[in-house]
């Protein structure tokens, strides 16, 4: 949203107050009456049929108790970026109409709703509205209070950090896969899919469960072991596999789903095809989840069929076929190429209506990937999850690579297995899937990296000793300066501003007449500037705050000087307020990160 400048030009923060073309737009949605989730994706593709609007991309989803009102059902909630044309008015009017034709009724305020649209920003413009019967407000007044906004507008716009979003725990907003029957899977911890083959010839089980009843027992006893995903396929996609007629591929999963989904009526299904009409029949019997090794390239039906089900949807990376993939293993640097290659594919799947809040990604370990490739993306898992931003699969289960280390039979490299998907996942946010054959081991060693991974840390003596020397900049959190003279939003006076100096960090000078407060960071670099400024600029933009923000660069003794100069004076006319000061702490905290 704020687009630093290149050299040598001098920028100042200022608000737009009049509309451009093709603005950028944020826009807040949720929904808390049954069916959630397909409300939720129609009012997307409504939106992306206004005039002149396009849906560039979406959050994922979150899962959230109500506020304010909290007799109701938990909502369901995301944000959608837009570019548009339309003015901010005439989009507010078009979404209270697609409110109404999704089928929103008139309610108490902050009660239940079908659904529920908010411009959230509109470019950086600033507007505040008071039409008697549809007020507008930009930004939204809300955001900073709520979780269930900050966490998706955060996957969009990530440098729209708000300093409190730490203090936010009582409404935790929990990353969510919607599913059928207004179900969801909680992606707050390493999600098990256990691999269910009604194949005769698969590499690892091939031949096992081709009996319907025998099958289905085989996943009872698979989610006993902890799997919170099945993962059926009818159809072997090993290295040189011959291509199954789909009409016997959907013979042979069907009637498994179907009883399965008896059996197990909250279980989570995944249908492993790269077949559309497979993934349409399944998900009509009972699955949850379309899971595609070829990522859509397959079958030409297959995005526009995922689009209409509504379903997550898994994109898998591979090249060819698996009668060819071997010779199309060639590559220059196999993690950026993997992953333009599943964004291309997930960009035009976005053309059918499958976004990102359904979307699942895997990097195909295995599949059109020498041994060398399947170990280098691995240990880039970070690098990986970061670059695709998203829910990661990892399906190195009893694969090849294991058997050059390991040089053992195939159901022998289980341990290997759990070694290799935990290194995977490692530095990785909490809530990726692992598709493994041995749901036991795997369920196990997942509960325990979760647990080390999410305790929570309390610093030591040793570590206050640290903050005390001053030498752990990041142990310094965000406080709110207090208010001792209850002057709020009005001038504070000279002797008021200067008593309140010391609780900022010394850097910061105030004018004699205290009218304003400077503060310059002196920089390693340009591109270090430009950072600082854009993060210094949304601090005090999320607070609702608009000071001086300038880059410079100053010729010092035959040096150059880059510079972020922070000017706080903007609040109230006539001098300093409270508010100055408590949006400098912040910014202290800020570039002490930087």
């Amino acid at each position: 949203m704020f687009r630093s400048p290149s050299f040598p030009t001098t920028f100042s923060l200022v608000l737009r107050t009049t509309t451009r073309r093709d603005a950028t737009t944020y826009i807040g949605v949720g929904s808390n009456i049954e069916p959630r989730f397909p409300s939720i994706q129609t009012g997307a593709e409504l939106i992306n049929q206004l005039p002149n609007t396009t849906v560039i991309d979406t959050s994922y989803l979150y899962e959230t108790k109500p506020m304010y009102v909290t007799d109701q059902d938990s909502f369901l909630n995301g944000v959608i970026k837009v570019e548009t044309e339309l003015e901010p008015r005439e989009l507010l009017e078009e979404l209270k109409n697609i409110e109404a034709n999704v089928g929103r009724k008139p309610s108490i305020r902050n009660g239940p709703r079908k659904i529920d649209l908010d411009i959230l920003l509109y470019d950086s413009q600033k507007i505040n509205d008071d039409h008697p019967t549809l007020p507008l407000q930009i930004p939204h007044p809300r955001i900073s209070e709520r979780e269930f906004v900050l966490r998706p507008l955060l996957d969009l716009f990530p440098s729209y950090a708000f300093p409190l979003l730490e203090e936010l725990n009582e409404h935790e907003a929990i990353r969510v896969l919607p599913l059928s029957n207004n179900r969801t899977l909680k992606m707050n911890e390493t999600k098990v899919m256990g691999i269910l083959n009604v194949t005769p010839d698969s590499f690892s089980d091939g031949g096992e469960t081709q009996c319907v009843s025998s099958a289905v027992e085989r996943a009872k006893f698979l989610i006993k072991q902890g799997a919170h995903i099945i993962d059926i396929g009818g159809e072997s996609t090993r290295p040189d596999a011959t291509p199954v007629p789909a009409d016997e591929e959907l013979k042979r999963i069907n009637n498994v789903i179907e009883k399965l989904r008896i059996a197990e009526p909250d279980c989570v299904i995944s249908i492993d095809t790269r077949n559309s009409n497979t993934a349409l029949e399944a998900v009509k019997a009972g699955a949850d989840i379309v899971n595609d090794v070829s990522g859509g390239t397959w079958d030409p039906k297959m995005y526009a069929t995922v689009g209409g089900l509504k379903v997550p949807y898994c994109i898998m990376h591979s090249r060819g076929n698996p009668e060819n993939m071997k010779e199309l293993a060639v590559y220059d640097d196999v993690v950026k190429e993997v992953v333009e290659e599943i964004k291309e594919k997930a960009e035009r799947a976005k053309k059918e209506n499958v976004f990102k809040w359904s979307m699942i990604y895997d990097v195909g370990i295995g599949f059109a990937k020498t041994f060398e490739h399947n170990l280098i993306l691995m240990k880039e898992g970070k690098r990986v999850q970061e670059e695709l931003g998203g829910i990661c699969l990892w399906g190195g289960s009893r694969k090849g690579f294991l058997r050059e280390i390991l040089n053992v039979d195939v159901k022998e490299r289980d341990y290997g297995t759990v070694a290799a998907h935990q290194f995977s996942i490692q530095n990785s946010p909490t809530g990726q899937i692992l598709r493994v054959h041995n749901v036991l081991g795997t369920s196990q060693a997942c509960k325990v990296f979760d647990a080390i991974k999410d305790v929570e840390f309390k610093p030591g003596e040793d570590k206050k000793d640290k903050v005390k020397r001053g030498t752990d900049p990041l142990a310094k959190k965000p406080t709110k300066v207090c208010d001792p003279y209850g002057q709020g939003g009005k001038p504070l006076t000279v002797e008021q501003a200067k008593a309140l100096l010391p609780t900022l960090d010394g850097s910061w000078e105030l004018t004699e007449d205290a009218g304003s407060m400077k503060r310059v960071f002196e920089l390693e670099s340009w591109q270090a500037a430009q950072k600082l400024q854009t993060t210094l600029s949304n601090v005090a933009f999320n607070n609702n705050h608009y000071p001086s923000i300038t880059l410079k660069r100053r010729l010092n003794r035959a040096n150059w000087t880059d510079t972020v100069e922070v000017e706080m004076y903007t609040e109230v006319l006539g001098g300093l307020s409270y508010k100055d000061f408590e949006i400098a702490t912040y910014i202290d905290v800020e570039a002490s990160r930087l």
